[in-house]
């Protein structure tokens, strides 16, 4: 970092390329946090995987997930140990990626499970300088056994309790006994404070003054708590003193390395302020390259095509080269913002398939809670629970009620740009409301009156969710903010039922089930009453499309290991899928990413 002599004034040093900044600042054994912005920096990522390669420099990495891009962590061979709330594949659905399915074993490298609102609770505590952070997430989960008396500790809810210390025994006890007292329990996590993070930005100025625009994700956190500072890729540098004010998010003299890197976040996207303060320097909106990220996903998954995906990606010479690698044509494609892809075609419902049907029973749920409990906001988690929530949402406003569905990252009141299907893209950002954080999202918006609507790897009769372990150990997804949202809003889980996904106990607690009062499933809708030591019990029915002959018992009995309907207690049967619904979730799903037959968790790691 360089200084004036005459007024001490700190500048980062600004370098010619990714790679030079990284040999210049990163050291082996270091704590490096990957910034979880919705502009990742994945130039920093490849510079770091390729300056490293197979060098064992034993780094600690934490990021909110390891997906996509941020392979090439993976497959250099440079981490010790990941912490972190997602590892997997993200894109075109949420899914487990055979890298990973050893690594609850330390195979590739030892893993730190968080939910992603703990993990970034935690920066939040290492940049306000406190001792630690208190949070409702992780309490009565198996993400918090390996931690208590280390990283978390327990403490009596001072609103609930007045007696109580820290217990770091108590955890264990209260899991054991599915006592519903640990619900009166709060978790106190302590800092986490990494060497340096990594940040892609819009702009810096020449005093290291960085603007990143919204949804913000973790927003400046990761960065405020790197103990060393930042070194950053911006699409652009501008001089000293020319960025408004009122964008600058990361202040300069965090900022100790900043490099001039053009779409240094691709193959994600990265969104640009609509104002002239911001475009008049010549930068511009790019969206995501999805055929790049299915690409690096099913590269990565195989040892021989990673090896393939690394040399013609990361191991070359620098980021010009990989921008010429990934073409001029298609990078200019990335600038075009596509319409809408709105066809208004009605389809007939007795087309249906099983998976539009249980997305459909979803989507009648979301409405009747909402209808009848006033909730304000949905909180949409990925995979088909989004696709069912999007629908909730046109249906609801075709009756005249107006609901807020949410997003981890930040989207606040969204509305999905019809043909995007990634509960990600920026294009949905377009025609939200408010685009926030995750603090804001998760750590306000979801405790106040929110539905949340998540999907299950696993799912017991208790309304417990595991998307972290197998019965034989291999590893799933981890929580991403699933834990975060079952741990303060009332929830249904859309899971496609089978005897693997649908038990009696999960193999493993990543988000609890207090609060879960639905799971629905193809043929129809289990129901408890949350917050009560209670089993689901089947209550509406409607006959699959592919099997119309079985009836409720013997559906129940086939595709869960939960108890069957009392023959005496008359089910609900549901209405049959209607041309309306159909129309809308295919609208909303053009490609049959989630609604064709088979989608869902097909299949978890073996």
């Amino acid at each position: 970092m360089s200084q004036s002599s005459s007024k001490f004034q700190f500048k980062p040093n600004i370098y010619q390329n990714p790679d030079e900044m990284v040999k210049a600042n990163i050291t082996p054994g270091m704590h490096i946090h990957m910034s979880a912005t919705m502009a990742r920096p994945n130039a920093l990522i490849y510079a770091l995987s390729r300056v490293f390669f197979e060098k064992n420099p034993e780094f600690t990495i934490s990021l909110a997930g390891l997906h996509s891009s941020a392979h090439a962590i993976t497959v250099s061979k440079i981490a010790k140990k990941i912490i972190t709330g997602f590892a997997g594949d993200n894109y075109p659905k949420p899914g487990p990626n055979p890298l990973y399915k050893n690594v609850l074993n330390g195979d590739p490298f030892e893993l730190e499970l968080w939910s992603l609102l703990s993990l970034v609770q935690r920066l939040m505590a290492s940049s306000l300088k406190l001792p630690g952070f208190v949070t409702r997430s992780l309490v009565g989960s198996d993400l918090a056994t390996d931690k208590i008396g280390k990283t978390l500790f327990l403490l009596p809810d001072p609103l609930k309790t007045s007696t109580g210390t820290f217990d770091s025994l108590k955890h264990e006890i209260l899991r054991a006994e599915r006592s519903l007292s640990h619900f009166d329990s709060i978790a106190y996590i302590l800092p986490l404070t990494p060497d340096i993070t990594f940040v892609h930005g819009i702009l810096g100025d020449e005093d290291g003054n960085l603007v990143l625009c919204p949804p913000a994700g973790e927003g400046p956190w990761g960065a405020l708590a790197a103990s060393k500072g930042v070194i950053a890729s911006v699409e652009k540098i501008v001089p000293k003193g020319s960025l408004p004010k009122e964008l600058v998010t990361i202040p300069g003299y965090k900022v100790i390395g900043l490099c001039e890197v053009p779409f240094g976040a691709h193959p994600q996207s990265l969104r640009v302020h609509n104002i002239q303060e911001i475009l008049k320097f010549g930068v511009q909106t790019y969206i995501d390259d999805y055929e790049f990220q299915v690409e690096a996903n099913k590269s990565s998954a195989i040892p021989n095509l990673a090896k393939i995906w690394m040399n013609e990606y990361v191991l070359i010479d620098g980021h010009d080269a990989y921008l010429k690698k990934i073409g001029k044509s298609t990078l200019k494609k990335l600038f075009d913002m596509p319409e809408e892809d709105i066809k208004n075609v009605k389809h007939k419902p007795e087309t249906v398939n099983d998976t539009e049907q249980m997305i459909i029973l979803a989507a009648r749920a979301i409405m009747e809670h909402v209808e009848r409990k006033g909730y304000k906001t949905i909180l949409a988690g990925i995979g088909a629970a989004h696709i069912a929530a999007w629908t909730a949402q046109r249906l609801l406003e075709e009756k005249g009620i107006g609901v807020n569905v949410v997003t981890e990252l930040g989207f606040y009141n969204m509305k999905p740009h019809v043909g995007d299907v990634f509960l990600f893209s920026q294009l949905h950002a377009n025609k939200s409301s408010q685009l926030t954080d995750i603090p804001a999202i998760l750590g306000a918006v979801v405790p106040d009156q929110c539905l949340g609507v998540i999907g299950a790897g696993e799912l017991d009769w208790f309304g417990n969710v595991n998307s972290t372990k197998t019965d034989k150990g291999k590893f799933i997804v981890g929580s991403g903010g699933a834990n975060d949202i079952a741990a303060t809003a009332d929830c249904i889980v859309v899971a496609k039922a089978n005897r693997v996904r649908y038990l009696r106990q999960v193999n493993y607690i990543t988000s609890v089930g207090n609060r879960v009062m639905e799971a629905i499933c193809q043929f129809g809708r289990f129901r408890r009453v949350p917050g009560l030591d209670q089993i689901f019990e089947f209550t509406n029915w409607l006959h699959t499309p592919s099997e119309d002959e079985i009836e409720p018992f013997e559906a129940v009995l086939k595709y869960t290991n939960w108890l069957p309907p009392d023959e005496d207690l008359l089910l609900k049967q549901e209405a049959p899928v209607t041309s309306e619904e159909l129309s809308i979730l295919r609208e909303l799903d053009p490609d049959k990413v989630y609604i064709e037959q088979y989608a869902v968790f097909t299949k978890l790691p073996s």
